[in-house]
C-alpha cells in the first residue's frame, strides 16, 4: 500500500469517527426530536397542576397526610386548622404547601413536588397484557 493511500484511510477514518460523535452528541442532547408536542403536554401538566382543584382548605387536605406532614417545606411553619388556610397539593404523592409560600414557583420552574421531587400527576394506567395464545402442533 502506498504511503499517500494510507494517509488518505486515516483522514477518512477520522472524519468519520468526528461525524460519528458529533451526531452521538445531537442525539443524546434532543436536537433530533421533535419535542413541541412534549412540552406542550408538560406545560399543561403544570397549569393543571397549579389549577383551583389542588388549591383547597387545609382540612380538606386529608387525615392521613395531615398525620404525616405537620409543617410546610418551604417556610417550616406549622399548618393552622384555621378554616380558611388554603394549601397546594400535588395530585401524584399528595405533599401540600401554603398557597402563600412559593410552591407555585417551584412546580412551573421544576416540574416536580418541591418536597419529594417526584412528578406532578400519577402515570397513566398501562393497558393490561393479554397472553398470546400458543397452538401446540403434535
Amino acid at each position: 500500500m502506498s504511503p499517500a493511500l494510507a494517509l488518505d484511510l486515516e483522514v477518512a477514518a477520522v472524519v468519520a469517527v468526528a461525524v460519528l460523535i458529533v451526531a452521538l452528541a445531537a442525539a443524546a442532547s434532543g436536537a433530533c426530536r421533535d419535542d413541541a408536542g412534549t412540552a406542550a403536554a408538560a406545560a399543561e401538566d403544570v397549569e393543571r397542576a397549579l389549577g383551583g382543584a389542588t388549591l383547597v382548605a387545609y382540612a380538606q387536605a386529608g387525615e392521613a397526610a395531615r398525620a404525616r406532614q405537620r409543617c410546610c417545606a418551604f417556610c417550616q411553619s406549622e399548618y393552622v386548622k384555621a378554616p380558611g388556610e388554603l394549601v397546594r397539593v400535588v395530585p401524584a404523592c399528595g405533599h401540600f404547601f401554603h398557597a402563600a409560600c412559593d410552591a407555585d414557583r417551584w412546580i412551573r420552574t421544576r416540574r416536580t413536588c418541591p418536597l419529594c421531587r417526584g412528578a406532578l400527576w400519577p402515570p397513566a394506567p398501562r393497558p393490561p397484557v393479554r397472553a398470546a395464545a400458543v397452538v401446540v402442533v403434535a
